[in-house]
């Protein structure tokens, strides 16, 4: 696979194009935005949260936060179930399922426990009413429309990334970082770009979707499918590196109608021409993780 490097010119943030704001970040500027992205990444979103690190700057002193808001989320059990046996399932997840943020699961054993596939998996759908978590089931389609494959192990994430990295305790793998997808084997990255594209959903009936491949001899696997409503569909990787390093989104793209992909990075935004062995060429836009919340803005400028 062959690419070029086409840099964004940079503009003022403050400019106008087509009578919308120019949403580009001048590059001397890009450090500062990923650092503060990188401290939004780490406390979350939370109100309480965020209020009060506004007010003091202090992350130790959240901890009393973090610890109230899961304190009421097992308190608040009584109201998901009628049944002891599912209280205790998911008193169980709520305590334990955040180690496996962004990571594909099973239900059977989750967390190392005892539990059956059907007691974790009518726990993990009650909780997911209460919007608390997500399960994101794969696709195998590279094209409209996405079905998910409910057979197929889902991926798992929680309401707030800041509650993640409390209560899994990996804030001290993101404090200081440069680039969070160093942190947590990139877990903690592909979260916060997950939450991000949850922000801009319009509809709560609406879920992500990543797609798979998973042949005996061709195993691959993008982090999402971004449906656009500009592009259709858009595969998204979350990860730093070479292009050639993409093996997924380059089989993904060689099977899919799809024009344009993306790659969020800590990088500041770039294009690259990428052209497969068929001969087919397609445009992979290269953001910060800061545009994750705003990608069809981004993309149409």
């Amino acid at each position: 696979m062959e690419a070029t490097r086409r840099p964004q010119t940079p503009r003022g943030a403050r400019s106008e194009t087509g009578g919308q704001k120019n949403l580009a970040v001048p590059d001397q500027l890009h450090p500062r935005v990923m650092r503060l992205f990188n401290t939004y990444t780490l406390i979350g979103g939370m109100l309480a949260v965020v209020a009060n690190y506004a007010k003091h700057g202090d992350i130790v002193a959240l901890d009393s936060i973090y610890q109230s808001l899961l304190a009421g989320y097992t308190d608040d059990v009584e109201k998901y179930t009628n049944t002891e046996p599912m209280r205790q399932t998911i008193r169980f997840i709520i305590q334990y399922g955040w180690q496996q943020a962004a990571s594909r699961i099973t239900f059977e054993r989750f967390g190392n426990s005892n539990y059956k596939s059907r007691e974790i998996g009518d726990a993990m759908r009650t909780l997911q009413k209460t919007m608390l978590l997500e399960l994101v089931y794969p696709t195998v389609e590279p094209s409209l429309p996405l079905s998910p494959d409910l057979k197929k192990k889902p991926k798992l994430l929680w309401l707030d990334t800041g509650l993640v990295n409390y209560a899994a305790g990996v804030q001290s793998e993101i404090f200081g970082k440069d680039d969070i997808s160093d942190a947590w084997r990139g877990r903690i990255a592909e979260h916060i770009v997950g939450q991000e594209f949850l922000a801009q959903t319009p509809s709560f009936l609406e879920t992500r979707n990543f797609w798979v491949r998973e042949e005996k001899n061709s195993q691959a696997e993008i982090d999402f499918i971004f449906k656009s409503r500009r592009y259709g569909i858009m595969p998204v990787e979350v990860k730093s590196g070479h292009n050639a390093h993409l093996k997924s989104l380059q089989l993904f793209m060689q099977q899919s109608p799809c024009t344009s992909a993306v790659r969020f990075w800590g990088q500041p935004k770039s294009e690259d021409k990428v052209e497969l062995p068929s001969g087919k060429i397609f445009t992979l836009n290269n953001l910060p993780y800061y545009y994750a919340g705003m990608i069809e803005k981004v993309m149409v400028q």
